[in-house]
């Protein structure tokens, strides 16, 4: 493809040869998140790769000395429909948000970097997910697979959107009276308890160490652990993403904190005037007062007095209806390769799973 080289790389060690290339490619891509930056991917692959997060597949292409194009992959022995796969995803590899890096002017890399992969790795099924209907890159995908023999399925999938473009009093307006009313109360509630949300826009690293301490503290609070130490990987993984997102004035971590105590958090990237979140937690010994929703009407209202105009949420949870403006549709893309294991689990998820369900409701 003019002149492009292709490598894939299986170390996080080997990224940071990389890194000024990589930084030079994300500051040009029109079309991105935050999940297809350096800074992330290193981190996530540099805690995570093995056995939590499978081994690091990360293709390259170049054209000469250019870095024009990434596709950070992980590959491992895993399981679709029950059926044991190998299997290749996106990074991070336990996320519904993943995304090829490529020039806006060089199309052309990501066929260089699917033809390479499906030449060149042993796998069952590829999953690749968060691709816009009509994304151009989900339509180049499914070419690419038919000239691999690769069969192709689709699955829909969402993502829960705010739109503050027009300010946070518009969007408060355009909410169900129904829902205002509720959180009008629990703020009233919340307020006579001295509740109070700091840091959703980190300007200064100056207090970084602190406000990592009181988001971990939390997160050993909540549901999620049940009180034990959040395991190691976890926890430095959420401390080294945030000093890297404080470092490029781009961390967003609103806590909440009820009476003097530390009730929730969020963890959320700001690029380009859009919000990202990354992950959040409450304090289970606070659940009955809903602190998630306080704290959330409090950081969209501080994002928007900030000029921030969108806010993407991954994943359509129910509970995200109670202050999302719209769920934005998303595809799922799955290619499975002619093997025997591939095949089978390509027929029970897509086959019989689904006939199982219609009769099932019949």
């Amino acid at each position: 493809e003019r002149g492009l080289r292709v490598e894939w790389l299986s170390t996080p060690a080997d990224l940071q040869s990389v890194e000024m290339a990589w930084r030079a490619l994300e500051a040009v891509v029109t079309h991105r998140t935050h999940v297809s930056t350096f800074d992330f991917l290193f981190t996530w692959y540099k805690h995570y790769a093995g056995d939590y997060g499978g081994a690091p597949l990360i293709g390259l292409a170049w054209h000469g000395s250019d870095l024009v194009a990434v596709a950070p992959l992980t590959v491992r022995r895993g399981s679709l429909a029950r059926i044991p796969v190998i299997r290749i995803d996106f990074a991070p590899n336990d996320s519904i948000a993943g995304e090829f890096l490529v020039r806006d002017d060089r199309p052309d890399a990501l066929s260089a970097l699917f033809e390479s992969l499906a030449r060149t790795v042993r796998f069952d099924v590829i999953c690749l997910n968060g691709f816009e209907p009509e994304s151009p890159t989900l339509h180049a995908l499914q070419t690419l697979a038919r000239g691999s023999r690769l069969s192709t399925y689709l699955e829909e999938h969402a993502y829960a959107m705010v739109d503050l473009s027009q300010g946070y009093y518009r969007y408060w307006a355009n909410l169900t009276g129904n829902t205002r009313r509720k959180v009008n109360q629990r703020t009233r509630r919340l307020e006579g308890m001295g509740a109070a949300v700091d840091g959703v826009l980190v300007t200064s690293s100056d207090d970084i160490d602190e406000r990592i301490r009181r988001m971990i503290a939390v997160n050993e609070a909540s549901y999620k652990v049940e009180g034990r130490p959040l395991a190691t990987h976890h926890r430095e993984f959420l401390a080294e993403v945030t000093r890297r997102f404080a470092a490029r004035n781009m961390l967003s971590l609103p806590i909440l904190s009820i009476g003097g105590r530390d009730a929730a958090y969020i963890l959320g990237v700001v690029e380009r005037g859009s919000f990202y979140d990354v992950t959040l937690a409450y304090d289970e010994s606070f659940a009955s007062l809903g602190p998630g929703v306080f704290l959330m009407q409090r950081t969209l209202q501080a994002l928007a007095d900030a000029d921030v105009h969108t806010v993407i949420s991954h994943g359509a949870h129910d509970y995200k209806r109670h202050w999302a403006t719209a769920f934005v549709p998303q595809r799922r893309m799955f290619l499975f390769s002619p093997r025997p294991f591939a095949a089978a689990a390509r027929l029970v998820r897509f086959h019989l799973q689904p006939l199982w369900r219609q009769t099932q409701e019949h």
